[in-house]
């Protein structure tokens, strides 16, 4: 008896672990199937921070970010495996998905100094308990080149209770893509949508004011940031709050107002910044599309 209750606990465990991981890499995966999660460094504000002035894991996120056609196939390789993980035919090769895209970012995370290790070492340990009914049949079949059996049916309370707990992993898994899909599109398009023409980066042409001289311009005008960057010739990268007056084409600082007039990709803005007057003029850097040359 003691046995029984042994095996039907181990089962309803082993159940637990391969539905919680299920949910969890279907989570991992839909802030990049929905390309939310390095949204931030594709803001202009971002392309003016020097490669050698970033950290090893924000190198890592501008990678990320830099290919929106990998990040939503990473993405989607992870939900691919928590969707294999619903159903008994196929939790074998949901195990084997989720555990290979978990060893990828377990090798990225602590070879570029992410701090977030944990989680995904956590989900790759389950990845490897739920596979591991399976690991002397894989051994078989792989390399012993035997013969391999089914696998029994697990203990549990029976047919109709299997199915209905299917049904509900598979419903737990449509509220969390439901949810993520619906947060990650509002998010992205709040990243993404221009709120202002003056959206983008800008070269310095010339510089009328005392202090170091305007490099660069970043102007990050959407709803979700709304930033001003500036880089000096000292290399000096000043960041601040903006906040922009259309109806007056005035820009609202944190400690400066600056009116600006613009014309097609020209900018040319005056007033005081950090407490010295400016009559700065700019153009328009246009950014590189996503087009490729392959040979």
């Amino acid at each position: 008896m003691n046995r029984e209750r042994l095996a039907l606990a181990s089962g309803w465990a082993y159940t637990a672990v391969r539905v919680l991981l299920s949910l969890a890499m279907i989570a991992f995966g839909m802030v990049k199937v929905v390309p939310t999660q390095f949204i931030t460094f594709t803001l202009p504000g971002a392309m003016l921070v020097p490669l050698g002035d970033s950290s090893p894991s924000g190198m890592l996120w501008k990678f990320m970010a830099t290919s929106t056609p990998y990040t939503v196939i990473t993405g989607a390789v992870e939900v691919l495996g928590g969707l294999l993980l619903i159903f008994r035919r196929t939790t074998l090769l949901g195990a084997l998905v989720s555990a290979v895209a978990l060893v990828q970012v377990s090798i990225l995370n602590l070879s570029y100094g992410v701090p977030v290790i944990l989680t995904p070492l956590l989900m790759l340990a389950m990845a490897l308990v739920v596979a591991l009914p399976w690991w002397s049949r894989l051994l078989d079949v792989l390399i012993r080149n035997r013969d391999s059996v089914a696998l029994p049916e697990p203990p549990a309370a029976g047919r109709r209770r299997r199915r209905a707990g299917t049904l509900a992993h598979l419903a737990a898994a449509a509220v969390v893509i439901a949810a993520m899909g619906a947060n990650g599109i509002r998010s992205y398009n709040d990243y993404t949508e221009r709120i202002s023409p003056l959206d983008g980066v800008w070269a310095v042409d010339t510089y009328e004011g005392a202090g170091p001289r305007w490099v660069r311009l970043a102007i990050d005008a959407r709803p979700a940031a709304q930033h001003l960057a500036v880089t000096r010739d000292t290399g000096e990268l000043l960041t601040t709050e903006l906040s922009i007056d259309a109806a007056t084409s005035r820009l609202r600082l944190d400690d400066s107002t600056l009116d600006y007039r613009q014309h097609d990709s020209t900018l040319r803005l005056t007033g005081e910044f950090d407490g010295t007057p400016v009559d700065i003029t700019l153009h328009r850097i246009p950014l590189r599309g996503e087009a490729r040359d392959f040979r």
